[in-house]
Parts: C-alpha cells; sequence; structure tokens
C-alpha cells in the first residue's frame, strides 16, 4: 500500500489529483489532502505519508519550506513536486533537498501513473531491504544470546566436560561471573510460563541480568550483586520485579528461589542447586507467585518409616475392597500429614511414585484404567511428578485413583455421567466457539479418544454432534424471542460467521431456512 499525501493551494488541481489516483489502483491510497503546508504539516505525524505530492508556490508555508520540514521529521518518505513551466528554479532547489521527481501542471495522467509505479516499486523494494537487514540484525543477535545461553547452562548444570564450539568459548560469561553474584531458579506451572519467564529474563539484559532456559519447566536468572555478603536485597528486590511485572498477565504461575551469594564460574553450579531445590521446595505454598529463601528451607528428609505408615492400614483395605470413597479418604489424610512435615521435593515426588505402584499392585487392572486417564505420551508416574503445588499434586492423585477405582467397582456409568455431564457444562459454556477436543479432554484429565468414546456412549451423540444439536436449540430460541436481531447476527451469535453456511447447516437440521422458521 502507498499512502500519499496532496498539497496544492489550488482545489480544482488537488481534487483532480485525489480523483486520478483513487481510482488507479487499490495499492494507492490518498490519506491526506491540503491546500498549504503549513495544515499538511500539521498532521504529518499522524499520517505518515509515503509520498506527499505537492506544490511550490503556496501560501503560509510554500513547498521548498514544507519539504524542509518533510525530510526532517519523515526521512524516508518521497515527495513529487509539481512545478509550472516557470518555476525551474524552485524545482531546482527542490532537488538539493533529495527531491528527484516531479511533474508539470497540468498534470499529464499518463506522466502521473508513470511517477507513482515507479516510485511505489522503489519505496517497496527500500522496505524489503531494509526488513532483511532487520531480520540478519536480529538472527545474529539472537544467535549470540542463544551461544551465551549455551555456555550458562553448561555452567549452571556442572557440565564441565561436554565439548563447546569456540564461539561459545569466546563469550564473557566467565568473565561476568567473575563479579559476585545470586542464582535465581524459577519453576514455571506451564510451558507458557516458562516462556513468559525467560522473555522477561532477555529484557533484563540491559541491567545485567542473565537468563536462561533449563531443564523442564525451569528459568535460572544470575542477578549480579555488590558482593557476596550483601545478596539478599539485590536478590529479592529482583524477585520481587519479576512477580510485580508479570503477576497480571501470567500465563500461570511460578515460584523463585533464590541462592546465596557466590563468585566465580566453580561456585555456579552448587548455586543453581541451591537455588533449584528452593523452587522445588515451593510446592508447599499456596500463593500463585512465591519466592523461597534459605531461611524457608528446604526441610530434612523424612524418616522412611514416614511414608511407609502412609501406604498402610486405611489406604491399603480401602485398596483391597475397591472402596474409592475410604481411599479418597486415606489420600486426605497422608496430604495433611505430607503438608505438615513438609519433606524435600524428591523424598514427595519419590513418595507420589511408590504410592501410585503400591495401588497398581493392590488392584488387579487398575494401570490400564490409569493410562487411560493420562494424555498421551505421558507415563502414569511422569504424570503426577511435575505438579506445581501440593493441593494440585492431591486433586490429580484423587482423580486418577477415584476414577480408576469407580471404573473398576462397576460404577463405570456413574463415573462417566460425571465427567459427561462436566464436558456438556463446558460446551453449553462455549457453544459458539470452535472447540477443540483435545482442549475438553486436557481439562477433564482423560485421553481424547477416550473422552470421545465415554461421550458417545453416555449421549448417544459424538461431541460434534451435540455442539452442533445445541447450537441450532440456541439459534430457534435467538430467531423467535429476538426479533431485533438480523438472520446473519443470529448465526453469528450460534458460532457461524459465515451466513450462508449457517443457513445451509440450519436447513438440513430443521428442514427450513431460518428466515421460514422465523415467520412460522
Amino acid at each position: 500500500m502507498l499512502s500519499i499525501m496532496i498539497i496544492d493551494d489550488e482545489d480544482p488541481i488537488r481534487r483532480g489529483l485525489e480523483k486520478i489516483i483513487s481510482k488507479l489502483d487499490e495499492e494507492y491510497l490518498v490519506v491526506g489532502s491540503f491546500s498549504n503546508g503549513f495544515e499538511a504539516s500539521q498532521e504529518l505525524d499522524r499520517l505518515t505519508p509515503d509520498l506527499v505530492i505537492t506544490d511550490i508556490k503556496m501560501p503560509y508555508m510554500d513547498g521548498l519550506k514544507f519539504i524542509e520540514e518533510l525530510r526532517r521529521r519523515l526521512p524516508s518518505a518521497r515527495c513529487l513536486i509539481l512545478s509550472g513551466y516557470n518555476d525551474f528554479d524552485y524545482a531546482r532547489t527542490a532537488m538539493q533537498y533529495g527531491v528527484k521527481d516531479y511533474l508539470i501542471k497540468p498534470v499529464d495522467k499518463e506522466e502521473l501513473v508513470v511517477n507513482l509505479s515507479h516510485i511505489h516499486i522503489e519505496l517497496k523494494a527500500a522496505k524489503q531491504e531494509k526488513e532483511k537487514e532487520q531480520l540478519l540484525s536480529k538472527k545474529a543477535q539472537m544467535s549470540d544470546l542463544l551461544l551465551r545461553e549455551q555456555q550458562l547452562r553448561r555452567l549452571l548444570g556442572g557440565d564441565r566436560v561436554t565439548p563447546v564450539s569456540a564461539a561459545v568459548e569466546e563469550i564473557s560469561i566467565p568473565v561476568l561471573l567473575e563479579r559476585p553474584y545470586a542464582l535465581l531458579a524459577v519453576r514455571a506451572s506451564n510451558q507458557g510460563m516458562k516462556e513468559q519467564l525467560l522473555e522477561w529474563g532477555r529484557s533484563m539484559a540491559a541491567e545485567g541480568i542473565e537468563s536462561v532456559a533449563m531443564e523442564a519447566q525451569l528459568v535460572a536468572l544470575l542477578v549480579p550483586v555488590p558482593n557476596e555478603e550483601e545478596t539478599d536485597r539485590p536478590a529479592h528486590r529482583t524477585a520481587l520485579r519479576l512477580v510485580n511485572d508479570l503477576q497480571f498477565a501470567a500465563k500461570g504461575k511460578f515460584v523463585i528461589g533464590i541462592s546465596g551469594g557466590c563468585q566465580g564460574s566453580d561456585a555456579a553450579a552448587a548455586a543453581y542447586r541451591e537455588a533449584l531445590a528452593l523452587s522445588c521446595a515451593g510446592i508447599y505454598k499456596r500463593e500463585a507467585f512465591a519466592v523461597v529463601t534459605g531461611r524457608e528451607g528446604p526441610n530434612a528428609p523424612a524418616e522412611p518409616a514416614f511414608f511407609t505408615a502412609l501406604l498402610t492400614g486405611g489406604f491399603t483395605r480401602a485398596l483391597e475392597r475397591l472402596d474409592a470413597e475410604g481411599i479418597g479418604e486415606a489420600v486426605q489424610r497422608m496430604f495433611a500429614e505430607i503438608e505438615r512435615v513438609r519433606p524435600p521435593y524428591e523424598d514427595l515426588v519419590q513418595f507420589v511414585a511408590n504410592l501410585l505402584y503400591t495401588a497398581v499392585q493392590k488392584v488387579d487392572g487398575l494401570l490400564d484404567e490409569l493410562v487411560k486417564l493420562t494424555p498421551p505420551g505421558v507415563g502414569v508416574y511422569q504424570s503426577v511428578a511435575d505438579f506445581f503445588n501440593l493441593t494440585e499434586l492431591k486433586e490429580r492423585i484423587l482423580h486418577l485413583l477415584e476414577l480408576s477405582l469407580y471404573r473398576l467397582a462397576s460404577l463405570r456409568k456413574e463415573g462417566g455421567n460425571r465427567i459427561i455431564e462436566t464436558v456438556k457444562q463446558m460446551i453449553q459454556q462455549d457453544y459458539d466457539k470452535d472447540l477443540e477436543l483435545s482442549e475438553l479432554s486436557e481439562k477433564v484429565f482423560l485421553n481424547p479418544s477416550y473422552l470421545s468414546t465415554l461421550f458417545k456412549q453416555e449421549t448417544g451423540l459424538t461431541i460434534t454432534q451435540y455442539v452442533l444439536q445445541l447450537r441450532m436449540m440456541k439459534a430457534k430460541e435467538l430467531l423467535k424471542k429476538r426479533l431485533d436481531l438480523k438472520v446473519y447476527e443470529v448465526g453469528e451469535q450460534v458460532g457461524y460467521p459465515d451466513c450462508i453456511y449457517f443457513n445451509k447447516v440450519f436447513k438440513k437440521m430443521v428442514g427450513i431456512t431460518p428466515r421460514e422458521y422465523r415467520n412460522l
């Protein structure tokens, strides 16, 4: 698109140019038309034209002064001057400002077309070249950034064996680590949150903060501090700033573990492990954005007998009886004890794996049911290893065990109805949107294909058929009760922005068109 501004104090010429240009090509757009340079200069920043077609002799501000102003404020804009046969000296002065294109009055349409086409081609080529340069510059910057992150990730992970490229060795991470610093390990609740954290970290590079994506949903931040003894205040200030900047636009939750102060490359891996352990200790935090320091954990390992006692007694007996309600009560008691003792994260993950293993060993067929309730490609034990806090972990365990045992105890219909009713409610809330089976199945913790089968068994309809019936029911209701809505507006409200397609679907389902149905 070529945006054009026209300036000429003669109305017939100005309006004639507007008319000609508007009919030439849809790629040409007149964004402003003015009778003098002063009026046009007031709108330059708002309109930002690609091309200005201007007369030279005008009142208030002539073409030459306007061209000088244009060059100062929009240096990339082109200028096409209009001149009479007696204005050659003016035109020559304009050319000193870099103006290469001019038209002699009265304007010849063919000559105008040639000039516009030539200018449009040159501007597009210049824009493409600029974009290419910007892309190359961005790629170079990103390459340096990724190399820098690669070396930092290697240092924090304690890997001093794997060879790296010469380019990586040239990056100045070791120089950076010669100053005192603290490490922040930020554990995200999901991948989207991790990417948001990494983007924030990269935006802080100008302040000396280094960031790098680590394993799973983890981001490490290296924060310079005045000295090893004065670590808490700058590191904690950075953590609070991160919370403040992201909490209202966050795509999930996160918890920050802050290491003590250290210095040198040799201390990096130990500092990261300390910060990581603290961030994992945040699993006991209830707030969405938490900060954990060395004063709060991690706790000392619990005695093995503590975990053994949790898995015996009521839990084992309930498993043997396939008593889903009893198992639920036992799990609630287990997690209440875990929250009281607060064992280290690694011990907690191992306990959850042992809990599921015990259940699978006690109940034949339970593993098959657990697999059905686990996302594709994710192991049963893995599916409960990365939950963000204790409450989410407990709810996931309860969901897995209760639903699986209901099915195994011949209460499949009751359990299935509960899930399908939940799915129905979600569909009823968003029936006018494009609902993805994968999104619905994720919200009820089911495999997509299994949810589809269960829905058909319980309702006699596929999810697509159910959505279609619901949309038609809502459409009929709107057609009768909302006479202020046009037929196409009814279609939009029930999820069909294409009026023709809405008419086609409605007639197929109801037997008549929406308009005919309204007129019944």
